[in-house]
């Protein structure tokens, strides 16, 4: 029995001629549809990531992939039949079944992406989809032209429209929730198959019936056409397989960079959190000092604690006190030394001649001052970083005695030192072994009687592997029962009533670093007669020393031609003694800027030769304003200083790392300034 409705025909007869397949084109057909499945659902992935117009594109890639690849393998498949008559396909009709299959298959997607997805939306949508494949199958059909009929079995018609809605079904559920990309391939495994399966299950519905009196289309070469159409659908797949891993790899980076840059701010929130927490811990301590001395006497341990914690606080107290005291002295001090060092230009009268010397000696007094309160206080709160490396000790001591000789001479007080021809290095760090050589050389001649010597010897200790250095001098010697006190800070045994300048820490300094340094010191002393102070450090075995460099002359800045000079300071003494100091060097123009935003500005305007920074500043730092200079194409190359009150060794090695040439500290040394601005102009002579 046969059943006509519009546009299929359907049999319950077995009848009609025998047909088959070409195994290849199947082969080919199946993986058409895996393929073009793997790269919907990554097309789809790729949409439920996006909005907007991208996730638009999306949607419209995935519906034209999967619709063009679930079109492509039936097409392939109908050309993989094989039967004993010509055949040929309507070109109009088979165009249909393609848009017919976009459009079902874009519509479905568009039902499930909008809402909250449940099985309930994806089997609506899958059945939408899967009756549009299944009229998209049936259409290319019915463009099949033979000289006969087609008619289709009901039961195997119905049971390739009912795979058609699974496949269909399951191909959004997969599309829309799959996100890893083995998940993804083992997904489209399963949808190409069961595509696949629909296909080949309505083409055994069919039945074929030949009339000889139709007439015969021209046969088509199918193998071929095949080629083309899978070699055209697979060189689109892969377009947009690509620009589907591109957009997921950008993705990641994107995402990448997001989670490090909160793992960033969530580490700056915890430091933030902590600094508040120990500052809230400062001031209970501060606000509880009776509480806490009452349990002192309660409780040794947490009485040390404590102590450490104000020993702490009390360093830190000294080093914000250094850095507020520095800044005035830089006007004091570098405006004393601008009049020394231009007398030559502006001459000075004995009298203010006098005055400035007397000025620059105090300022420098106070200034090492400041420096031994910041040591003593680096020392305490154990933050000292000494670089350890063999120093020949006997190079150390000619310097020290080479550096005092004048202080020497103006006391008529002579030098006698017994240094052997050679010694072995000594394991220190140089610039603090100077630093306690200097102390012990200078207070032997501060506090030694006119007419007095002395004696320094250098030789082997008592102590094997150790290196003795004794400083014996003919003062009036210390009495017995203050030698207890003679290493405690701020303590000058009776003598800062003296005439004598000193702190009264330079000792303590002393016997700190030089027990930082592996090293002892002793002090025997008798009334009347003099002191004798021994230090004994360890011996550098087997270790190359140190070469005796020379140091070359300062010279002045060349004037080959103009420069410009851009200075970033809001303190107005500071701009003040900045202008007058530049005044001495011809040919340098000077710019000032007040605040960070107009030191940009001016620095994009003008290019200056060089720029000047000061490290406080208000609203940006001295780092951020170099940072921002060094991001720009126009004044990166610019050599740029830093002058700052900020003297601490950790903040000088952060300026120098964070690109400064060099960091200068206030108060300003005028030669070492001018030292420093020639060797930063240099490059800029030679071109």
């Amino acid at each position: 029995m046969r059943v006509v409705f519009p546009g299929l025909c359907f049999s319950t007869e077995d009848q009609g001629i025998a047909f088959s397949h070409n195994p290849w084109l199947v082969l080919l057909s199946y993986l058409t549809a895996v393929f073009a499945s793997f790269v919907a659902l990554n097309m789809a992935e790729r949409m439920t990531g996006s909005a907007g117009r991208s996730r638009l594109a999306w949607h419209m890639g995935a519906a034209s992939a999967l619709g063009g690849g679930i079109w492509s393998m039936h097409f392939i498949g109908m050309l993989a039949f094989q039967v004993a008559a010509p055949v040929a396909w309507e070109p109009s009709l088979t165009l249909a079944s393609l848009i017919t299959a976009i459009v079902f298959v874009a519509a479905g997607i568009e039902a499930v992406r909008h809402g909250r997805s449940s099985v309930i939306r994806f089997a609506l949508a899958g059945t939408v989809v899967g009756l549009g494949i299944a009229v998209m199958h049936y259409t290319g059909m019915a463009a099949m032209e033979v000289p006969g009929q087609i008619a289709y079995r009901p039961g195997l018609f119905a049971l390739s429209v009912l795979i058609a809605m699974a496949a269909a079904t399951v191909a959004l559920m997969l599309a829309i929730t799959l996100r890893s990309g083995w998940h993804r391939a083992l997904a489209a495994l399963i949808m190409g198959v069961a595509i696949c399966g629909m296909h080949y299950t309505g083409m055994e519905a069919t039945v074929l019936t030949l009339d000889p009196l139709a007439p015969a289309p021209m046969d088509v070469d199918r193998g071929p056409l095949a080629m083309i159409v899978a070699g055209a659908t697979y060189g689109l797949l892969l377009l947009a397989l690509v620009a589907a891993l591109a957009d997921r790899r950008l993705n990641a980076a994107a995402e990448r960079e997001a989670q490090r840059l909160k793992t960033v701010n969530r580490a700056l929130e915890a430091e933030v959190e902590e600094r508040r927490r120990a500052e809230e811990e400062l001031l209970r301590v501060r606000e509880g000092l009776e509480e806490a001395v009452a349990e002192r006497t309660r409780d040794l341990a947490a009485a040390r604690t404590r102590a450490e914690a104000a020993n702490q606080a009390k360093s830190e107290f000294l080093a914000s006190m250094s850095h507020e005291l520095r800044t005035p002295l830089n006007a004091v001090l570098g405006f004393a030394q601008l009049m020394d060092y231009n007398k030559a230009r502006e001459p000075l009268t004995p009298k203010q001649e006098r005055g400035i010397q007397q000025i620059i000696k105090n300022g420098n007094h106070l200034l090492r001052l400041i420096d031994e309160v910041l040591d003593l206080a680096r020392i305490e709160a154990g933050q000292l970083i000494l670089s350890l490396e063999p120093v020949d000790p006997r190079l150390v001591v000619e310097d020290a005695l080479n550096a005092l000789q004048p202080v020497a001479e103006k006391a008529r007080v002579t030098f006698a030192a017994t240094l052997p021809e050679v010694t072995p290095p000594v394991l220190a760090d140089r610039t603090r072994l100077i630093q306690v050589v200097s102390n012990l050389l200078s207070n032997a001649v501060k506090y030694n009687r006119p007419g007095g010597a002395v004696r320094v010897t250098l030789g082997a200790s008592t102590t094997p592997g150790r290196l003795a250095l004794t400083v014996q001098d003919t003062g009036e010697g210390i009495a017995p029962d203050k030698l207890g006190d003679l290493f405690q800070p701020f303590n000058r045994l009776g003598q800062e009533y003296s005439d004598i300048p000193g702190t009264g820490i330079g000792l303590t300094i002393t016997r700190r670093l030089l027990s930082a340094m592996d090293g002892t010191i002793d002090v025997a002393s008798v009334v009347g007669e003099g002191s004798t102070f021994t230090v004994s450090l360890p011996v550098a075995l087997n270790m190359a020393t140190e070469a005796r460099g020379t140091s070359a002359e300062s010279s002045p800045l060349a004037q080959t031609k103009p420069r410009t000079m851009l200075y970033v300071e809001d303190n107005p003494s500071n701009i003040q003694l900045m202008r007058d100091l530049m005044e001495t060097v011809p040919g340098t123009r000077l710019l000032i800027a007040a605040d960070p935003v107009t030191g940009l500005d001016l620095a994009m305007g003008h290019h200056p030769d060089i720029i000047v920074l000061d490290i406080n500043l208000p609203g940006m730092s001295g780092f951020d304003v170099l940072a921002q200079l060094r991001d720009r194409e126009e004044t990166r190359d610019i050599p740029v200083l830093a002058l700052s009150a900020n003297a601490l060794p950790r903040e000088i090695e952060k300026g120098l790392r964070a690109g400064f040439r060099r960091y200068l500290t206030k108060p300003l040394n005028v030669q070492e300034f001018m030292e420093a601005l020639a060797d930063a102009m240099e490059p800029a002579d030679a071109v």
